[in-house]
C-alpha cells in the first residue's frame, strides 16, 4: 500500500496533468492499493491552490480521473479523510483552529476554538458527506485518519480532550467521535466499499495515548466490524519526529509496537509501515505474521517501481530512500512534493517512463565528473540509447558526497551510490577514473553533447589573528587533526546535512561540538523532523549551539566568537580545530575554457555545483533534465 502523503500538485485545487501523472506512476509501478493525500474537507480549512479538495461536488469529476488512471493500472484507490484540528496553522483563510478543547498546540501555536456539541455533530456529517463524494468519484473506499495528533486523535486522547459532554471524559466518551464517524460512514457507503482507519499506536507524549490505550481502541473498532483495515502510524505534533523517523532511527523503527496489533485485530488486516526500505524487510514482517500488508510512502517516492522490481527479483535495481526527509520539508511549506534522490518525483508529467523514452537521434555523450550529477546524467543518457563516456579525476566514483556514508547516522547515503554506480555500469557507460579532463581531451573527443558535472571545491575564508588553531573545510568525513583540545567549533554556513554530518563525526571522535551560525537557526534548512533528532544528539554530548554568531579572530589557541546582532564577544578555549562547513566555489573553469576555445554552448550542459554550489536534488534534477533533452525524443 502507498500510504497517504501530501503532494501539493493540484492546480487551482483541481486535478491536472501533474496530479494524474503522479498517481499513474505509482500505480504503474506495481503498488496494489494507493491512499490519496488528505483531501480538504471544508472551505474553512487553511489550504492553498495546490491542495485537493473533497467537500465541493464540483471536484468529483476531477477526482474520478485519479481513480480511473489508478484502476487502469490495476491499483485500488482509497480516499483519505482528515481534519487537522488544532495542528493547523491559523491563517487569513481560517483565522482560528478547532479542537475538542481549547488547548494550544505547542508546534502550531494559538488557542483553538473549542467545538460545541452541535459543531461536533456537524463535523461528523461532514466526514460522511466527503466519504460519499469519494465513492461518487469512483474510489474503492475511504480511510479515516485517526492518527498523528490530528482532529480525531485529539478527541480520543486524554492529553487534548478535556470535554465534559458525551464526547469527552471517559475513554468510551472520548472514542465516541471516531466511532460515530466510522458507523455513519459505513452506513452510507455500505460494506461493498472499503473503510480503513489510520491508527496511531502511541503519542509519545506525557498524558497522551500509549500502546495499551490504542490497542483497546483498535480492538473496539475490529470487534464492532467498523473497519476493513488498520494502517499504523505514531506520534503527534509534540513528537513530530516520530511521524517520519530519519537516519537516527533503525529500520522497522516501530515494529515492536505495530506487531502487537495483529493479536487483537481478528480478521481485520493490519498494515505496518515506517522505515521499510527493502523487499527482504517487508517479507520478514509478513513471514513472521507481524502484519498482513506493508505500507510505504518515502520508499515509493524514491522509486515508484519498487513493487515491480521486487516481484521481478531485481531488488538491486531499486533506488532506495536515504531517509533525509527533504520530501516532508517541501510539502510542509506548501511546495510541490519532490525527492532528494529521485529527480522525477513530482515532475512525472514532464517525461515519459525512462524505459520507453528513447532518443530519436542517438549521440555520443561525454560526462565529466563522477559525482551524483555526473552519474545520473550518464545513467539516463545511456538508457535513452546514447553512447556515453564518463571521466572522473579521482580513483573512485561518488564525488565529495561519497565520504559522508562513513559518518554515524549518515550510512544510508550509500544507497544513492548503490543504485547509481551499478546502473551506470549495467547501461554500458564507459567509465574512466583517474582521468583529468582538459580542453584538449574534450576537443579531441568532440562529443555530440558534453555534460560538465565537476562539482565544487569547499573553501574557508581568512580569519584575522594567528594560525594557532587550524581552520579546515569538511564534507562530513573524519578530518580532525591529531592535536590537543576538547572543543571543535563548527561554522554552519551550510544549514543542512553537511553540518549535521560534521557534528556527528566530531561527536563520534570524542570531541565537543560548538556549532555557530550567522543565521537565526542552526542547520536552518534541515527538515524539522530531522533537526530534532540532531539537536538531541548534540545535547547528549554537551554541545553548544550559537546562532547569530560569527568567528571573528584566532589568537594564542583561543577563538573569538561575536554575536551577529548584539556584537557581544566571548573567547573559546581548548579548541582542537575550526571546521568550516558549506562555503564552496563552483568548479566551472573547464566550462569557461571550452567556451573560449569555441566549443558550442548549445552542446554543453553545466549541472549541479559546477553551475552553482547547492543541494543534491539540484544536481540530480539538472543532470536528469540535461540527459532527457539530448537527441530529442523518438516518436
Amino acid at each position: 500500500m502507498r500510504v497517504a502523503t501530501t503532494a501539493n500538485l493540484a492546480e487551482g485545487n483541481a486535478v491536472g496533468k501533474r496530479v494524474l501523472a503522479f498517481y499513474r506512476t505509482v500505480a504503474k509501478g506495481g503498488t496494489g492499493t494507493i491512499v490519496t493525500e488528505a483531501m480538504r474537507m471544508t472551505a474553512q480549512e487553511p489550504f492553498g491552490p495546490s491542495a485537493l479538495v473533497i467537500f465541493d461536488r464540483s471536484s468529483i469529476s476531477g477526482l474520478k480521473r485519479i481513480a480511473d488512471v489508478c484502476h487502469a493500472e490495476g491499483a485500488l484507490l482509497i480516499g483519505q479523510l482528515n481534519m487537522g484540528g488544532r495542528q493547523h496553522l491559523a491563517s487569513r483563510v481560517m483565522p482560528y483552529t478547532i479542537a475538542p478543547s481549547a488547548i494550544a498546540c505547542p508546534r502550531s501555536g494559538g488557542v483553538p476554538h473549542e467545538l460545541s456539541t452541535r459543531e461536533v455533530r456537524e463535523i461528523i456529517e461532514t466526514y460522511v458527506m466527503c466519504a460519499v463524494h469519494c465513492i461518487e468519484a469512483g474510489m474503492d473506499g475511504v480511510e479515516i485518519h485517526g492518527a498523528q495528533g490530528h482532529l480525531i486523535q485529539q478527541f480520543t486522547s486524554p492529553y487534548t480532550n478535556k470535554r465534559s459532554d458525551e464526547y469527552g471524559g471517559s475513554s468510551e466518551n472520548r472514542l465516541r467521535f471516531a466511532r460515530e464517524i466510522l458507523q455513519q460512514v459505513r452506513t452510507r457507503i455500505g460494506h461493498q466499499h472499503i473503510v480503513g482507519y489510520r491508527m496511531g499506536v502511541a503519542e509519545f507524549t506525557d498524558g497522551g495515548l500509549d500502546i495499551e490505550d490504542t490497542l483497546a481502541i483498535a480492538k473496539t473498532f475490529c470487534d464492532e466490524q467498523l473497519v476493513d483495515y488498520l494502517s499504523l502510524s505514531q506520534g503527534n505534533f509534540n513528537s513530530i519526529e516520530t511521524h517520519l523517523p530519519d537516519r537516527h532511527w533503525p529500520i522497522l523503527a516501530y515494529q515492536n509496537l505495530h506487531s502487537q496489533f495483529k493479536s487483537i485485530a481478528g480478521n481485520v488486516p493490519v498494515i505496518a509501515s515506517t522505515r521499510i526500505q527493502r523487499p527482504a524487510q517487508a517479507e520478514q514482517l509478513l513471514d513472521a505474521g507481524e502484519a498482513d500488508m506493508v505500507g510505504m510512502c518515502r520508499a515509493l517516492l524514491a522509486d515508484p517501481e519498487w513493487p515491480k522490481k521486487a516481484r521481478a527479483g531485481k531488488p538491486d535495481d531499486i533506488r532506495h530512500c536515504i531517509a533525509c526527509n527533504q520530501c516532508w520539508a517541501w510539502i510542509s511549506t506548501g511546495e510541490p512534493i519532490a525527492c532528494a534522490t529521485n529527480p522525477v518525483a513530482g515532475r512525472e508529467h514532464l517525461w515519459p517512463n525512462l524505459e520507453t523514452d528513447r532518443a530519436a537521434q542517438p549521440r555520443t555523450v561525454l560526462v565529466i565528473g563522477g559525482g551524483p550529477g555526473g552519474l545520473e546524467a550518464a545513467r539516463v543518457a545511456a538508457k535513452r540509447g546514447h553512447q556515453v563516456t564518463l571521466l572522473e579525476a579521482q580513483s573512485r566514483l561518488g564525488g565529495r558526497l561519497k565520504d559522508v556514508h562513513s559518518v554515524p547516522f549518515h550510512e544510508e547515503m550509500r544507497h544513492l551510490f548503490d543504485f547509481l554506480i551499478p546502473q551506470v555500469e549495467k547501461n554500458g557507460v564507459t567509465v574512466k577514473t583517474n582521468t583529468i579532463a582538459t580542453v584538449d581531451t574534450v576537443l579531441a573527443a568532440m562529443p555530440d553533447h558534453l555534460v560538465i558535472a565537476t562539482g565544487a571545491t569547499a573553501t574557508v575564508p581568512a580569519i584575522p589573528g594567528d594560525q594557532s588553531v587550524p581552520v579546515i573545510c569538511s564534507n562530513g568525513e573524519k578530518t580532525l587533526p591529531d592535536r590537543p583540545g576538547d572543543n571543535v567549533i563548527i561554522v554552519d554556513e551550510d544549514g543542512y546535512y553537511w553540518t549535521s554530518a560534521v557534528a556527528e563525526s566530531v561527536m563520534a571522535q570524542g570531541k565537543r561540538p560548538i556549532v555557530v551560525s550567522r543565521f537565526f537557526e542552526i542547520t536552518r534548512e534541515l527538515p524539522m523532523v530531522s533537526r530534532i533528532a540532531l539537536i538531541r544528539q548534540l545535547d547528549q554530548h554537551n554541545a553548544e549551539l550559537k546562532p547569530n554568531t560569527e568567528v571573528t579572530r584566532i589568537n594564542n589557541g583561543q577563538v573569538l566568537l561575536s554575536h551577529y546582532m548584539t556584537a557581544r564577544e566571548n573567547w573559546i578555549e581548548d579548541v582542537c580545530a575550526i571546521v568550516w562547513v558549506g562555503s564552496a566555489t563552483a568548479n566551472n573553469g573547464l566550462a569557461n575554457e571550452l567556451t573560449d576555445a569555441g566549443f558550442p554552448k548549445s552542446q554543453m550542459s553545466l549541472v549541479g555545483d559546477a553551475w552553482s554550489p547547492r543541494r543534491l536534488v539540484n544536481a540530480l534534477v539538472e543532470a536528469h533534465t540535461a540527459a532527457r533533452t539530448i537527441g530529442s525524443r523518438a516518436p
